[in-house]
């Protein structure tokens, strides 16, 4: 069960990451886009990881928590929290 779970994890994870990526390209300015999404998901990440403790999810700052972050913005921020919610 363990195996399905970390391969679907990374399903779920490269999927988004694809839909967002086309929703990037579509934009007037991806550029802009890219960064005023991963500015806003940093941002999300980080009030959860300082004052998350009165919801009971204070993800860490590690590598693939700043990655999903920034690549994938509030939505990734936000699948960290459905991962969370699933597993516990």
């Amino acid at each position: 069960m363990l195996f399905f779970r970390n391969y679907l994890y990374w399903i779920l994870w490269g999927i988004c990451l694809l839909i967002l990526f086309f929703f990037y390209i579509k934009r007037q300015k991806p550029v802009r886009t890219f960064l005023l999404g991963s500015i806003t998901g940093l941002t999300v990440l980080f009030l959860l990881h300082f004052y998350g403790e009165a919801i009971g999810f204070a993800p860490e700052l590690c590598t693939v928590n700043l990655l999903t972050s920034i690549f994938l913005g509030i939505p990734g921020t936000a699948f960290l929290l459905l991962t969370h919610a699933l597993t516990a």
